[in-house]
């Protein structure tokens, strides 16, 4: 027994804060065969999405003193990241084998982890997107990211797009591990099972469209907006549930009321109880970038239009689940949802193939199976 525990894999992950969706994740890393695993974060940057949620049970995690480093895109703020300039000492006190970390969007840390890993001849994974699809990244500031990533002992990337980034700059397949970005699915199938959902669940008389995220302006929610406004000039019985809040709100709720549209819902941010949201609807719209909330879509149930998100739409989306379109508008859109509300069986077709592709394939025992195989790669087992 002593020697069993003395072999365990010490595993720091660095994040730059845990969110309330990451949480369950990080329980489950905490179980991989062989794993000690602790999570070092940031303090909570209120007012935006980075935060940490209430629940953080069931894996050992250390929040440490933060500097906050916002960066202004446009008059506003866009990107938040913490710097814990602490946290270098507490990984030599600590002393752990792996370092994993979130790579470009927890830069400042992940540095430190990296410096870590390098100075004490240990192991250090990077975590992250790799490149948006059709995005360029050959700044100075991109190349000096490269010199870092290509040093890593391994990658983690959330989908195919990521994985075809650090190809081409050379990065060797065998240490590219793709862990598809998904939510807890094995939580949101015994979801389906209550009777309460499958109640909400039974078909209606209307054509109910879902829209669950942030209001910023990358989301491109307007672009869903001015589709709906389409239709909703042609059928009465077609609804639109908006689910988020975010800097865009008012302006798009402003938007609605310019348009006069009637059957469109700003149900703003909601965490318990989002289910009965999904339970209701037909299909889920995802106009701009984003990606977690496919996984979460597809698990119950329903197809999937999307525009360019973080890749892994590539991965989950295709014709026989949904649609994925990098030029999606306005009135493209309206024709693919219209398309959907006029061939019920296709629909239900695209509903069944949602279902199948997280229960076979995308799920979250493939995502952490993949990313205990990127650990035990690095240190050999």
């Amino acid at each position: 027994m002593n020697d069993k525990k003395l072999s365990r894999i010490k595993v720091a992950v660095l994040y730059r804060v845990i969110q309330h969706w990451r949480a369950p994740m990080f329980k489950r890393m905490s179980n991989i065969e062989d794993v000690d695993l602790t999570v070092y974060y940031g303090a909570d940057f209120k007012g935006t999405k980075v935060i940490s949620g209430t629940n953080l049970k069931g894996f050992k995690s250390i929040k440490l003193l933060t500097i906050k480093i916002n960066w202004k895109i446009g008059n506003k703020f866009g990107r938040q990241m913490p710097f814990c300039p602490f946290l270098i000492f507490r990984l030599i006190l600590d002393s752990p084998d792996v370092i994993l970390t979130e790579g470009v969007s927890n830069f400042a840390n992940a540095i430190q982890g990296f410096l870590y890993a390098k100075i004490f001849k240990k192991k250090i994974i990077w975590w992250g997107l790799g490149r948006l699809q059709n995005a360029q990244r050959d700044t100075l500031k991109d190349k000096f990211i490269n010199y870092f990533e290509k040093k890593c002992d391994a990658h983690i990337v959330y989908s195919s797009i990521g994985k075809k980034y650090y190809l081409s700059i050379g990065y060797p397949d065998e240490k590219i591990f793709t862990a598809v970005n998904v939510v807890d699915t094995d939580k949101i199938f015994k979801i389906r099972q209550n009777k309460s959902f499958i109640d909400k669940s039974k078909p209606n008389n209307g054509f109910n469209i879902l829209y669950i995220g942030a209001l910023t302006n990358v989301k491109k929610v307007d672009v869903l907006i001015r589709a709906f406004a389409i239709l909703e000039k042609k059928y009465n019985n077609i609804y639109l549930n908006i689910v988020g809040s975010g800097s865009e709100q008012d302006k798009l709720i402003s938007l609605s009321e310019s348009l006069k549209l009637e059957n469109i819902f700003f149900r703003g941010q909601v965490i318990d109880g989002l289910h009965e949201y999904f339970a209701i609807s037909d299909v889920f719209v995802l106009p701009g970038l984003g990606g977690l909330a496919i996984s979460e879509a597809m698990a119950y149930g329903l197809p999937v239009i999307a525009s360019i998100g973080d890749g892994c739409e590539v991965d989950l989306i295709d014709s026989t689940n949904g649609i994925v379109d990098p030029n999606l508008n306005e009135e493209l859109l309206a024709a693919y949802l219209e398309d959907f509300y006029k061939n019920p069986e296709k629909l239900q077709n695209l509903k069944k193939s949602s279902l199948n592709k997280i229960a076979n394939n995308y799920n979250v025992n493939s995502y952490i199976s993949n990313i205990g195989k990127a650990i035990h790669y690095v240190k050999g087992k």
